[in-house]
């Protein structure tokens, strides 16, 4: 997996604890992290295209703070970008991704594709 090393978005550090490790506010972020990470090295996506589709998670988010709004914590915006692709790419559909969260107990974000 090449990471872009000029990305701005890959310059916002990952929740790291006093002692050097990676923090998570909940079980469910780290294993987001890790899907993420999998499914591009899995050439479900290429990690650019994520990091392309990410941004424009993270615009929309802005602009909804910048209006009054809370935004969406950051990793709903990162699978939200992951979801967006794979919906794209035919490997899912929304329907499949609301079924997933419902039977999971609503894990994690609770809108598919905000």
């Amino acid at each position: 997996m090449e990471v872009e090393a000029q990305s701005p978005l890959l310059c916002k550090g990952l929740p790291i604890g006093p002692d050097s490790d990676v923090k998570f506010d909940e079980p469910w972020e780290a294993r987001a992290f890790a899907i993420i990470v999998r499914l591009a090295q899995d050439g479900y996506f290429e990690w650019s295209e994520w990091v392309e589709c990410f941004s424009r998670e993270v615009a929309a988010e802005t602009a909804v703070e910048a209006s009054g709004g809370v935004p969406r914590p950051y990793y709903e915006q990162w699978l939200g970008a992951a979801e967006k692709l794979l919906i794209a790419r035919g490997v899912t559909n929304e329907a499949q991704l609301r079924a997933r969260r419902f039977a999971a107990g609503s894990v994690g974000p609770t809108n598919v594709m905000k």
